[in-house]
């Protein structure tokens, strides 16, 4: 378990400030979720601290700065928006990836792809390609290639917004579970309210490359920072005042 840091991390493109001096902590085991609208910087985040993107000014840590450390070593898993599989793959193949990419003895490999398979639920899909799964399958074959290499920190872009809304609320439950099994500090970007609302016990609200406010989700809505913050968590309030009134 490692806490992951992001001190006044700045980048530019022109005279555009992606990321505006963002400041960020994410305890060891913590999954969190950054929250904003689509532009407000939330996948340049992701990349610069995957090492995909340089910033231009400040530091990331895990332990210690990784700054200077290239992407393949920081051993960080990344899921993309996408799920990022290899179509021509079957699921034992994707999930074995890394490892193999790693050298992993034959023995191990199998005994981690089996490991994992079971961690999340997809037993008796070892043979099948990415056109034959469902898009919560799709998500937990990303995840599990994500986790075989048990990565520091693992970013998840958008995890739910390829997942259609009548299986979103069984796959919300198995992220958390796989999330809380792995034990991985854990940063989750979202432009969806709801979402974000219900995956986890912090949000950082995102607005024009900056954190504007980080707190529970019940400390956001009864205290939001700002207009901007009301703004982005309109569609919350329903919920919240419904779930009052029920109680």
């Amino acid at each position: 378990m490692k806490e992951l840091r992001i001190e006044s991390v700045t980048k530019r493109y022109g005279s555009v400030k992606a990321l505006d001096r963002v400041e960020l902590t994410i305890n060891p085991a913590e999954l969190i979720v950054v929250m904003g609208p689509s532009g407000c910087g939330k996948t340049t985040l992701l990349l610069v601290i995957l090492g995909a993107l340089t910033p231009d000014e400040g530091h990331i840590r895990i332990g210690e700065e990784i700054d200077q450390i290239p992407v393949e070593e920081r051993n960080i898993g990344y899921v993309p928006q996408d799920f990022g599989l290899f179509p021509h793959l079957i699921v034992y193949e994707n999930i074995a990836f890394g490892l193999k990419v790693r050298k992993y003895p034959e023995v191990k490999i199998r005994e981690r792809v089996n490991e994992l398979m079971n961690t999340v639920n997809l037993e008796g899909l070892e043979r099948r390609k990415p056109k034959e799964l469902s898009s919560g399958q799709k998500q937990r074959v990303a995840l599990a290639r994500a986790l075989a290499t048990d990565p520091y920190v693992l970013l998840l872009d958008e995890p739910l917004s390829n997942i259609d809304e009548a299986t979103k609320a069984e796959v919300r439950t198995n992220l958390k579970t796989i999330q809380k099994k792995s034990r991985i500090t854990t940063i989750c970007v979202t432009h969806n309210p709801d979402d974000a609302f219900h995956l986890v016990e912090r949000i950082a609200i995102m607005h024009s490359g900056k954190i504007i406010q980080c707190d529970t989700p019940q400390s956001i809505l009864e205290n939001p920072k700002n207009e901007t913050v009301k703004k982005l968590i309109a569609p919350m309030y329903v919920l919240w005042n419904n779930k009052e009134t029920a109680t």
